[in-house]
């Protein structure tokens, strides 16, 4: 919206957008020529002003100032060079390489040897030698005027102090003809300007282009690098491929996979144990690690009503529970009354009295206020008479006496060998009592150190990242954002690749990085949080809303371009095809149509706000015309961008105030069910678990 050169913004704005409608959108009509401008572009000819005289308006305009004068007959006409255009990125990353490793090895050559040299070899002092110089500046047998026309040219030719050639001739200096600075002067195997080092290595080679105009359009162009999807696209490859050499591949297909063995569970006996977790035909990590990498999951990011419900149920049947201790010493757990067997375990329950300091909640295996000094229970930080408020003993200590096993009856929850941990199963932080054989084959989270599941907080195991900042308040936000470069598998990452390289590429080279990095994660972010609100318990990952926000912008394009396309109508219903292609993807597991759909609303919205010059420019305005345009401009700017705060404020404010727990036709506008149990929970089953 500035006046001071909006003219030549609004000049190079409409050559970018006519390359990339070129590229994007097809042909442009027949009258829009390289060198059309709308408007008042042609400031050359009539100045700043850009306004015609009266003479010039009506006529067709002329450019005088780039038309070559008429070249001589006599005199040959000398070849204008093309000005050379601009590296790509991955050029400019190997040409700095090769400069500082350049630097490096001259400075290592320099400090080992320092040489004077000279361009100049020494004179001739025999005929033969004389005869072996090939190049020479002068000859003696020039005349006398000839070499004083040498010498006057020669003073003002050369550097301040040089020599003038005729006493350069008295030490017999000739030019150094060696192979190896002309082979270094040859410059006719160089690379041709479009064509990469892939292709010049394999023996690709450009088709001649005829037409003058487009060489010169190609040559002077002055459009943005793709910084932003050179980045974007090297980090989420590089999240995929670390994530695959720390976590490997997960289990391959379109429902779920059954994994069986026998285990040795708490009851110290082997059983078969079967557990299920959710296939993926992608080709990458298991649900739980993209959980583990920054996936978007809605209980990792806030506080949710029902998983708390279930944790205060657990907590409360924890309560009840005693430690559970073998009669032939073997071992101890803790459990309910129910699960301790009569026959050949005791149920060491504490009653009025019989507990230290009066307590009745407990006992707990391994875990006694009297036999623990860090934390030490003594007032006023006295542990409560409610095991499931206990903290993790960092250092016990047993005395002979008091602990004197089953032979005193006292402390037998001390002296008897734990055998079962809390261990932390799925995805929606349930924890359960077992050992770690059982624990490590479900591939759970086992907790040695602690003793009843109360003590652990099963969330930040599942969601790992960045620890919570208050216990079992999980506030991890931010993953609306990293889920945008986690991608569930080697196919996703392909799919997303393939979208930016064709779209975004040439839009980010229009419109340049810092609007198309605004569009990218601000489209991203809002439809992930739009997900998260609809979908709280289903994990997504992948750049979804971000690519529907490119093609909202890419549709905004081509209404305000619409005048320079030959067939505005097709270009139009070709974005909205791949639209509705992207659109028919978001069944699949792992992408999601909420975060499609607001991310293109939101897209749609920063667009209009952030691309420069979308009005109508087919026809020159007045003053006036011209400041009520620009202040419809800036009303439609202030619009859409209040519009888009609003979404994303309204959004983050009902993930928070209403989310939406139980939506049974949520699921099915996001996942179809192709396959059985294609679109099941993506947490674990585990079936056949004595005591679970």
């Amino acid at each position: 919206m500035q006046k001071d050169n909006e003219r030549e913004q609004r000049r190079l704005w409409n050559d970018r957008r006519r390359r990339h409608a070129s590229r994007a959108f097809g042909g442009l009509r027949v009258d829009m020529s390289a060198d059309h401008h709308p408007d008042d572009d042609d400031i050359s000819m009539y100045g700043a002003s850009g306004a015609a005289p009266r003479e010039a308006r009506g006529r067709v305009r002329e450019r005088p100032d780039v038309l070559p004068a008429p070249a001589s007959l006599d005199e040959p006409s000398t070849p204008i060079r093309p000005l050379p255009g601009k590296d790509s990125v991955a050029r400019l990353t190997l040409t700095g390489i090769s400069y500082v490793v350049t630097a490096v090895t001259r400075r290592s050559r320099q400090s080992i040897s320092a040489q004077w040299s000279r361009s100049f070899r020494g004179s001739a002092t025999t005929p033969h030698d004389d005869a072996d110089c090939d190049d020479v500046f002068f000859e003696a047998s020039l005349p006398l005027s000839q070499q004083q026309q040498h010498e006057d040219v020669d003073v003002t030719d050369g550097p301040k102090g040089a020599l003038p050639r005729s006493m350069r001739s008295a030490s017999g200096g000739v030019r150094i003809n060696t192979p190896i600075l002309g082979s270094m002067a040859d410059n006719s195997n160089r690379r041709q300007f479009g064509l990469s080092a892939v292709g010049k290595l394999i023996g690709l080679s450009l088709r001649p282009v005829s037409d003058a105009n487009v060489t010169r359009h190609f040559d002077e162009y002055k459009d943005y690098r793709p910084y932003f999807t050179w980045w974007v696209s090297t980090a989420q490859t590089l999240v995929l491929l670390l994530s695959i050499l720390c976590y490997g591949f997960g289990p391959v297909g379109f429902g779920r996979h059954t994994h069986s063995g026998q285990v040795l569970v708490k009851t110290l006996s082997l059983q078969q144990v079967e557990w299920e977790e959710p296939a993926s035909f992608w080709l990458g990590p298991r649900a739980a690690d993209l959980i583990h990498l920054g996936a978007k999951f809605a209980p990792c990011m806030r506080r949710d009503a029902r998983i708390a419900r279930a944790i205060a149920a657990l907590a409360r049947r924890e309560r009840d529970t005693a430690c559970c201790i073998r009669n032939d010493d073997s071992g101890c757990v803790q459990s309910s009354k129910a699960d301790c067997s009569n026959t050949i375990e005791t149920w060491k329950k504490w009653s009025t009295g019989n507990g230290p300091g009066g307590r009745i909640s407990g006992s707990v295996c391994g875990l006694d206020p009297k036999f623990c000094e860090a934390p030490r229970s003594i007032a006023p930080h006295e542990w409560p008479d409610d095991i499931t408020k206990w903290p993790i003993c960092r250092k016990s200590v047993l005395d002979g006496s008091a602990a004197a096993g089953r032979a005193g009856h006292a402390a037998e929850h001390m002296a008897c060998e734990v055998i079962g941990h809390p261990c932390c199963i799925g995805i929606h932080g349930k924890c359960v009592i077992t050992t770690r054989e059982h624990c490590d084959f479900v591939k759970g989270y086992f907790h040695e150190e602690a003793s009843l599941c109360s003590q652990v907080s099963c969330l930040d195991d599942v969601c790992g990242m960045l620890p919570f900042m208050r216990r079992r308040r999980p506030d991890q936000i931010y993953r609306a954002a990293t889920s945008l470069f986690v991608h569930a598998g080697l196919l996703h990452l392909a799919m997303t690749l393939a979208l930016q390289w064709l779209f975004m590429r040439d839009l980010e080279k229009m419109a340049g990085p810092v609007r198309i990095a605004f569009i990218y994660l601000g489209s991203g972010i809002a439809g992930n949080m739009a997900s998260a609100i609809f979908e709280p318990y289903r994990a997504e990952v992948g750049p979804a809303g971000s690519h529907f926000g490119l093609l909202a912008c890419l549709i905004v394009e081509v209404i305000a371009a619409r005048h320079k396309l030959k067939h505005p109508q097709c270009a139009l219903m070709k974005m909205l095809a791949i639209a509705l292609v992207l659109f028919l993807t978001g069944f699949l597991p792992w992408i999601d149509n909420f975060a499609q759909v607001f991310g293109f609303l939101f897209g749609f919205l920063i667009s209009y706000a952030m691309l420069p010059f979308l009005s109508d420019e087919r026809k020159k305005r007045e003053d006036e015309e011209e400041r009520c345009e620009r202040r419809k401009r800036k009303f439609l700017i202030v619009v859409c961008l209040v519009s888009a705060i609003g979404m994303i404020c309204a959004l983050v404010a009902l993930f928070y105030a209403a989310p939406a727990y139980e939506c049974a036709a949520c699921a099915y506008f996001t996942c179809l069910p192709f396959a059985p149990d294609m679109c099941a929970s993506q947490d674990v089953r585990v079936r056949q678990l004595d005591g679970v």
